[in-house]
């Protein structure tokens, strides 16, 4: 799924970029008072209620609720993200009167690298959620359901922005896959070189200094990121965006390393589906390249990818670092491994 951030196009906001990071504030840092605002009155009163029909303590489960509506309300950080590039009063309000840019991200590898608590549309109502035990207890399996009513429900007045947001556990940066940024989008007043930039900007403190697209290019060369610069359709109030050459097209790609893997790690059995062995080599083949391969876990065939129970699925484990204790797991389909394998001897 696509979704994009709108930016206002300042030295910090390319920092992100070139360091394969987003931010997200806790609530109490974003534009509306009223985030992560709800009433569990409902809750006390039902609890209130079952402890005087009966010999049953209802004290821990009390504080198992307010247990994780307090963490809900302290520890929770939040990116916001739209479903659209062409909102004239996101570009006006998010990216500086439309001299910023908008970053177009694949929402589920977004998610690769870094474990999000959820993603989910925004609800907007003309109340707060009253959130009742009926609520938990229906939902008690699905996180997400909670999550969206105590920190995705807004008031009508932001319908216009049709929001889709990331929840985070917690609040501050948030390493991605830079793979994720599929493209970026120019404002329509946004400088195309570093001239047209106002003689004072280099003075000016980083979240207020401004970048242009020649610095964007030049920053995030050798990703494969397409460039579209935003245009008013004639005599019309709609926009339209066009495809721009990159300037630096051409240039090496980035984290583009081919390292070493223990093949004794490799399990060629087939658990009863008959497989070439030779696509578990291709697998190690492609994930020794990834960006993010430091030390393979193992590769084998996976029995818990839904998939798997039609076609063969092969996983690739590995971790991105000596340090890092949780392992990045990729599932392919025989098809996904001779496709990427092309490309691989095709680059």
């Amino acid at each position: 799924m696509k979704v994009y951030k709108y930016r206002y196009g300042s030295k910090r906001d390319l920092d992100s970029l070139e360091q394969d990071y987003f931010y997200a504030p806790h609530p109490s840092k974003l534009n509306d008072p009223c985030e992560n605002l709800f009433d569990v009155a409902g809750i006390e009163q039902t609890l209130a209620q079952l402890a005087s029909m009966s010999f049953v303590s209802t004290k821990m489960l009390s504080e198992s609720f307010f247990t994780l509506f307090t963490q809900i309300q302290e520890n929770v950080g939040i990116y916001s993200l739209s479903k659209t590039v062409l909102d004239e009063l996101l570009w006006a309000y998010y990216a500086n009167s439309h001299t910023g840019f908008c970053i177009e991200y694949d929402l589920e590898k977004l998610g690769e690298l870094t474990k999000i608590a959820g993603s989910f549309d925004v609800l907007y109502e003309h109340n707060i959620p009253q959130i009742t035990l009926d609520d938990l207890i229906s939902v008690q399996s699905d996180v997400i359901k909670i999550l969206q009513l105590t920190s995705g429900t807004k008031s009508k007045k932001w319908q216009h922005e049709d929001e889709t947001r990331i929840i985070m556990d917690y609040f501050g940066k948030v390493e991605y896959d830079f793979r994720a940024v599929k493209a970026i989008y120019f404002g329509l007043r946004m400088p195309k070189m570093k001239e047209d930039l106002d003689k004072n900007n280099e003075s000016l403190p980083d979240y207020l200094s401004q970048v242009c697209q020649e610095q964007i290019m030049q920053t995030l060369r050798g990703r494969g990121i397409k460039y579209y610069q935003m245009l008013l359709k004639p005599m019309s109030y709609e926009f339209e965006f066009t495809e721009v050459n990159d300037l630096y097209k051409d240039y090496d790609k980035y984290k583009e390393i081919v390292k070493d893997l223990d093949r004794s790690l490799i399990d060629y059995n087939g658990y009863g589906w008959k497989i070439d062995s030779s696509y578990f080599d291709k697998v190690a083949e492609i994930i020794c390249r990834d960006p993010y391969f430091y030390k393979l876990a193992g590769i084998a065939i996976s029995v818990n990818d839904p998939r798997s129970k039609n076609e063969p699925i092969i996983y690739a484990q590995f971790y991105k670092s000596e340090e890092e204790m949780l392992s990045i797991k990729k599932n392919f389909t025989l098809d996904e491994i001779d496709n990427l394998y092309k490309e691989l001897k095709s680059s």
